[in-house]
């Protein structure tokens, strides 16, 4: 197929890196795969530094004749919008031709009914969302468009490395945002350190709207001087989570897509997370993890201690993170699921 992904979206978010995701994936294996989106931000330079085509996305309404004559001239036959500015582009541009528009949603944020839905919606060939939540969520909007839930998968690195050696660390890996929930983290942390005095915790993640000095700040009000460890953005998060006993999210909000999460996973490493977006879906059954309230420092701490209390429960759930993300979250299944589902809406 040739399929081109619109990406207009400024951020390397969850997004992004889902589409990229797929976008790359399906071009190694043998589809004609290219990306348009915002020139100068960070997804068209990550699609370009992949070895995909890209396309100048800027302003979509003023360049809507120039749109439909790379479409034509690119013999495009599947659009893949990822935003909702995207969807509503490409169904105009593609008035008339024979393009399929599959819309890929990977955003937590509740879709909401606007004018002009049906008849976008009429032209739309099908949907993808990025977890169930999302997929419940549309149902009453899309209709009877044909649809279907796919996780993000990632590529395998290799079996999971034995757990370290004591003392304990806790580790929380993503950017620095407060949707993250990095203070919330270090209060928990605070609880956990008045039980377990040797337990050590570790925090990596590139500065965005929260910056190491604040953390830093906080850490010291609440004890952890000793006790935690910050860094930047690192070139292996991987590296990072092996040091690890016990990995945390402990978002706020978001995280309709949890690369991390599956990095956790991936790792052979027990997980604490927030309720929000898809990481109840992730960790259901609750061997590998467990589930807590967001915004609750108290009940994030009360999982993490409990893990800490009992070393073998921590050995058990190592072993079933590990043997979740082999059977849920390999690309190869993310990669089968999903070309599947575009040559169900756009058969050859």
């Amino acid at each position: 197929m040739n399929i081109l992904h619109v990406l207009d979206e400024p951020y390397d978010s969850g997004i992004a890196d889902y589409a990229l995701s797929a976008a790359s994936g399906l071009s190694e294996r043998g589809h004609l795969s290219c990306v348009a989106g915002l020139p100068g931000c960070a997804p068209l330079n990550r699609a370009a530094d992949l070895g995909l085509k890209t396309y100048d996305f800027s302003n979509p309404w003023m360049g809507l004749p120039g749109f439909r004559l790379f479409l034509r001239r690119s013999k495009v036959q599947l659009i893949v919008a990822h935003t909702g500015s995207a969807h509503t582009a490409a169904v105009t541009a593609t008035r008339g031709a024979q393009i399929k528009v599959v819309r890929v949603r990977g955003d937590a944020r509740p879709m909401r009914s606007r004018p002009g839905m049906g008849l976008l919606w009429s032209r739309t060939a099908g949907f993808i969302a990025a977890n169930r939540a999302i997929l419940e969520a549309a149902a009453k909007l899309i209709g009877d468009v044909p649809s279907a839930a796919i996780y993000q998968g990632l590529k395998d690195p290799g079996p999971a490395a034995p757990l370290p050696q004591m003392p304990p660390c806790v580790g929380l890996v993503g950017r620095l945002d407060p949707v993250k929930g990095h203070g919330i983290f270090i209060l928990a942390a605070a609880r956990v350190l008045r039980r377990f005095p040797q337990a050590r915790f570790l925090v990596a993640g590139r500065e965005e709207n929260v910056s190491i000095r604040e953390l830093r700040r906080l850490a010291l009000e609440h004890g952890l001087k000793d006790s935690l460890m910050l860094l930047s953005r690192v070139p292996d998060v991987c590296e990072v989570m092996r040091r690890c006993h016990v990995g945390v999210i402990a978002s706020i909000g978001s995280e309709a897509v949890s690369r991390a999460a599956v990095e956790w996973l991936s790792q052979g490493r027990p997980l604490v997370a927030t309720a929000v977006g898809c990481l109840p879906e992730y960790l259901q059954g609750g061997e590998c993890g467990r589930i807590v309230a967001p915004n609750d420092p108290g009940a994030l701490a009360e999982a993490v201690c409990a893990f800490l209390e009992a070393p073998e429960d921590i050995s058990r759930a190592s072993v079933a993170a590990r043997r979740l993300f082999e059977e849920r979250f390999p690309l190869e299944r993310f990669l089968c699921e999903t070309e599947s589902f575009y040559r169900s809406v756009c058969p050859a």
